[in-house]
């Protein structure tokens, strides 16, 4: 079996949709959303014409200025309910915390996902973050929300 995400979702109508709806709702010009969610014009046109994902540094910054999950904002759930962490922690902390209280080993959580043996150790090493493809198992894994995962709540709910 390869690690690769067999059903990469690089683009969504539900995304695109969501996006769409969000940047409509704003109070000021569209063309200022980028520059308020502080991520490249490229970013919103890409999404908004054609329902591509950005990387999860962006889609971060977008849920964070107009504080809705990630869920909320990649179309998978209505509820637009977010609670953003008091003291906020990075996905190297809460993935720690996830495992030391499973008490499982990297190793072994990596041999159920869909992607390398190495990956987590990779990600630590280099204080990378995972795509949102690799995101969402390891969540799933975990039953908890990509925003838990993430250290942007402190609600563990799935937001379904």
């Amino acid at each position: 079996m390869a690690k690769n995400p067999e059903n990469s979702n690089n683009v969504s109508e539900k995304f695109q949709n969501r996006i769409k709806q969000i940047v409509d709702e704003q109070e000021f010009d569209k063309k200022d959303f980028p520059k308020f969610v502080d991520v490249s014009p490229a970013v919103i046109i890409r999404a908004t014409k054609y329902g591509i994902i950005p990387s999860l540094k962006s889609l971060i910054k977008i849920a964070d200025k107009v504080n809705v999950s990630l869920s909320y904002l990649l179309g998978e759930t209505d509820n637009n309910e977010f609670y953003k962490s008091e003291h906020p922690t990075n996905f190297h902390i809460r993935l720690q915390e996830l495992a030391n209280e499973r008490g499982e080993k990297y190793s072994a959580i990596s041999n159920k996902m869909p992607f390398a043996y190495n990956s987590i150790y990779e990600w630590i090493r280099t204080g990378c973050l995972p795509s949102i493809d690799y995101l969402k198992p390891l969540a799933e894994y975990f039953k908890v929300s990509i925003d838990y995962l993430l250290g942007r709540t402190d609600d563990r709910n799935l937001y379904k």
